[in-house]
């Protein structure tokens, strides 16, 4: 290993595609650069004599140094050929800060497919076992191209797709293709972890508005059906006057569901009691029709073309 200063001009970024986008940290590095410089050096490999050098990691520092108008950087060279470079920062990862199973995942990738590397050779170099390496490949088999792109660019999070959509996709035998449209409709959202799984299961498992809402950009309001704000109360697109609304209309047919309930069994007898029930009872009834009317008409304007006509899919809310 030795350090050097090396211009940015000979950096090879071919294995950019290998590791994950972070924006957010990116903004904060820039920050820390301008003021400061870089601080760790850029891990290299490649031949001092040839002046090209391949960027194993230190893609965020280059990226800042690059907009900061930098020529040069620091930058630490731990091997001459490509697959000792792999393998060296591989197995340093796993003691320092670390990469994720996705990156490690597409490192492994480039030994085999690209340095030629067997699998029982990585597995030896890693100190790991032919099914720990065959394992990791077999990540990378199960991504499309589109839900690879996404999870590298930082729009959809790694552990959404490795720890709940790939299992239970694969569990019930659901095509490439739907995942695809999924990760695709929500990706860049800012969904956490928890609120994608919930709406995976909620699309994959045949909830027809669910799925509509989700494909034609309307995720927010899917989630909210599915986590119970049916209100509206924590939707900021909403103003008073339609926040009043939905209010009313979510009163009545709850009250609509305890009279059909209690109606039939509750005794009227005699006095207070019924005088009210008889006064309240006929003014609906005086409405009725035209409540009925106005009702479906307000479903059937503000329903999706082609949508199912069951409003809310079975087992969410309300």
């Amino acid at each position: 290993m030795r350090m050097e200063t090396i211009e940015l001009n000979s950096i090879d970024l071919r294995l950019e595609r290998t590791r994950l986008r972070n924006n957010a940290v990116e903004l904060s590095l820039l920050d820390s650069i301008a003021r400061e410089g870089i601080l760790d050096p850029l891990y290299i490999t490649g031949n001092k004599g040839a002046q090209r050098y391949l960027l194993l990691d230190g893609f965020k520092r280059y990226s800042c140094a690059r907009k900061l108008g930098m020529g040069m950087a620091p930058a630490e060279c731990v091997a001459e050929d490509i697959a000792t470079g792999i393998v060296t920062f591989i197995r340093r990862s796993e003691y320092g800060s670390g990469i994720t199973t996705l990156e490690q995942a597409s490192l492994i990738e480039e030994l085999h497919r690209r340095c030629a590397m067997s699998i029982y050779d990585i597995a030896q170099r890693l100190d790991r076992s032919p099914s720990w390496v065959s394992m990791r490949l077999g990540i990378l088999d199960d991504l499309t191209p589109l839900v690879r792109k996404k999870i590298l660019s930082g729009a959809f999070p790694a552990r959404a797709y490795l720890y709940g959509i790939k299992g239970f996709t694969r569990v019930n035998n659901i095509g490439k293709e739907r995942v695809d449209s999924f990760v695709g409709a929500v990706s860049g959202k800012q969904f956490s972890t928890r609120e994608l799984f919930v709406l995976s299961r909620a699309f994959f498992t045949g909830g027809a508005v669910i799925e509509r809402l989700v494909l034609e950009g309307d995720v927010h309001r899917a989630l909210r059906l599915l986590t119970g704000d049916t209100d509206g109360s924590d939707d900021a697109s909403l103003n008073d006057k339609e926040r009043l609304f939905i209010k009313d209309l979510q009163t009545s047919a709850a009250g609509m569901s305890r009279i059909i309930a209690q109606g039939g069994i509750l005794d009227t007898g005699t006095g207070s009691f019924t005088q009210y029930v008889n006064l309240w009872s006929g003014a609906i009834l005086k409405r009725m029709q035209e409540y009925t009317a106005t009702i479906k008409e307000l479903y059937d304007r503000s329903r999706p073309s082609g949508c199912s006509p069951h409003p809310v899919p079975s087992g969410s809310k309300p």
